[in-house]
């Protein structure tokens, strides 16, 4: 998908659309293979910071990680 058609939203994005780290704290991650579903752009001050953004109904249980 060229870059220009991934919709971008700012300073607010639907509630069905989460970055990595939100789903992370829903005990989610992005399933195989799911691409960003939009981008979030954030303005902070002078600093604008870009997101991607997954569609939560495609994410998976978060897979941890044991130690060794």
């Amino acid at each position: 998908m060229p870059k220009d058609k991934i919709p971008t939203y700012h300073q607010t994005h639907p509630p069905d659309l989460a970055t990595i780290e939100a789903l992370r704290l829903e005990g989610l991650q992005p399933a195989a293979g799911q691409t960003v579903a939009a981008l979030f752009k954030l303005r902070t001050g002078n600093r604008e910071h870009l997101s991607g953004l997954y569609r939560r109904a495609d994410a998976v249980p978060l897979q941890v990680k044991e130690s060794s």
